[in-house]
């Protein structure tokens, strides 16, 4: 049994299929019984989990990202200790838990942490529980044994073109198929689902990044030939006409994203497709020719990592870019009828007041100049170990939760984090983040249609702040945290 804890979202939202959960389940589909329970879309999830633990599944797995997930994850965790005692193992896995595997382990509700990628691991674990065997040497897993955590070896990292097909019958595929407005311009997909990833990693070096710890600055990617094959089968399966690709760096092979690009040119796929990530820095180096390209392939939006307009900052946190491209990039996808879509970040150590506001003014400025761009807010710094910039952070005041279960605290939106690591006090940084995300298109998506009417005035007041950078505390963002609060608790 595999399980997706919720994330606490609410209202309409673009749910992403649990690709971690599918991706271990896909060696396994061929000789077990496995079955995924996806809380954020399924109401009925709590009679599902009291059916499958009576079963006496082999195991029980959860994938859980920082923050609201691990709270969820470990509320789900206690209902099936309540019903089955310690009869199952509990097996998590995650960048969360590969990163503190130490830490997480110390929770009673954690048995068994599969570090970085757990395909092989995780079948391992499985086969040699129906076979009443140990697991003292499958490589990338951690446990406890007699009190002691026993931290294995790390597993060799996967070759992308030997993974196999994505299980979606085990899942209801059009739980997740949206109208694709947050990636593509309103009223042009009707169904657009997230196909996961083509390939892992990244090659840059960006210091708060988890791509540093986990995949070792390692990028690998499926074949063109596998990747269109993909694409291809999901489009005509689910009969969908926009698709998002979940690469962290689709772009880092610019020779197979033309291949990919010339196969569907040829099969005439009548499909729009957009990635998760591509960098100013390669975008930049791409020849016009296979923009024009990759265009012509349906492609409509590109997703980029602005981060800061601080070039000190930029500089600290190794980020490949400079401001000048960013406004470059900014006006040639308007030239190549390309939406880029952009996230800004603040809050980093040592950062003052006036790189903030340069941060701020960028986000404006590049929405002014290029009608077609989006923007998902600007998000506060937050430091995860393994990252090179966490020793900074920890210097400049940044005190980690002393337990996986404190974690739960850490998440996009949530006041708790109370210190702030640069030259502004915290309340200025969650000012800025809460006004920015009220202005963006993110926030424009999820909100429902009743309520953006109603609250059209106050929207068009925080919109004048956003515009002038008025960052100081009222008693309208009070309001809202509190109804956000309400929404999450």
């Amino acid at each position: 049994m595999l399980i997706y804890p919720s994330s606490g979202e609410s209202g309409k939202s673009t749910f992403s299929p649990p690709h971690s959960l599918l991706s271990i389940a896909s060696p396994l589909v061929d000789e077990f019984n496995v079955k995924i329970i996806d809380q954020r879309v399924d109401p009925d999830w709590k009679a599902k989990l009291k059916s499958y633990v009576s079963t006496q599944p082999a195991a029980i797995a959860f994938s859980a990202m920082t923050g609201l997930q691990i709270r969820y994850a470990l509320d789900t965790a206690k209902l099936i200790r309540e019903q089955a005692g310690n009869t199952i193992p509990l097996i998590w896995g995650g960048v969360h838990a590969s990163m503190l595997a130490e830490q997480t382990l110390e929770n009673e509700h954690v048995d068994i942490i599969v570090r970085g990628e757990g395909d092989i691991s995780f079948k391992e674990i499985v086969k040699r529980r129906r076979e009443g065997k140990s697991i003292n040497d499958i490589p990338g897993i951690s446990f406890k044994e007699y009190g002691k955590k026993i931290h294995n070896p790390d597993s060799k990292l996967l070759n992308l073109n030997e993974i196999g097909e994505i299980p979606w019958q085990l899942i209801d595929v059009e739980n997740y198929i949206n109208d694709g407005n947050l990636m593509f311009e309103p009223g042009t997909v009707k169904r657009m689902l997230d196909l996961g990833v083509t390939s892992k990693g990244c090659p840059h070096k960006c210091s708060f990044c988890y791509n540093l710890f986990f995949n070792k600055m390692y990028w690998r990617g499926m074949s063109a030939e596998k990747t269109f094959e993909r694409f291809k089968q999901a489009v005509d399966d689910f009969d969908l006409d926009g698709i998002w690709v979940h690469d962290d760096n689709y772009f880092v092979d610019p020779k197979r994203v033309e291949n990919v690009a010339d196969m569907m040119i040829k099969d005439n796929m009548d499909v729009q497709w957009t990635s998760s990530g591509i960098t100013v820095f390669t975008y930049a180096k791409m020849q016009d020719e296979l923009k024009d390209k990759i265009v012509k392939s349906g492609c409509s939006s590109f997703r980029f990592g602005i981060e800061s307009a601080s070039p000190r900052i930029l500089e600290m946190i190794d980020k490949p870019n400079t401001v000048e491209q960013v406004y470059d990039v900014n006006k040639d996808t308007l030239k190549h009828n390309i939406s880029p879509i952009y996230s800004f970040m603040i809050g980093f150590p040592t950062e003052t007041r006036e790189e903030i506001l340069e941060t701020c003014k960028l986000a404006v400025k590049v929405k002014r100049e290029n009608p077609h761009c989006k923007t998902h807010g600007i998000s506060v710094y937050t430091p995860y170990p393994g990252t090179p910039l966490y020793d900074l952070a920890v210097k400049h005041g940044f005190n980690p939760p002393k337990s996986f279960e404190a974690w739960s605290n850490i998440y996009w939106g949530s006041k708790d984090v109370e210190i702030s690591l640069c030259e502004v006090e915290r309340e200025y940084l969650d000012n800025v983040q809460d006004i920015s995300y009220l202005n963006s298109d993110w926030f424009n998506y999820i909100i429902p249609k009743w309520m953006s009417i109603l609250g059209k005035p106050a929207r068009m007041w925080f919109n004048y702040r956003w515009q002038h950078q008025m960052f100081n505390s009222s008693f309208e963002l009070d309001l809202y945290r509190k109804m956000r609060r309400f929404m999450y608790s």
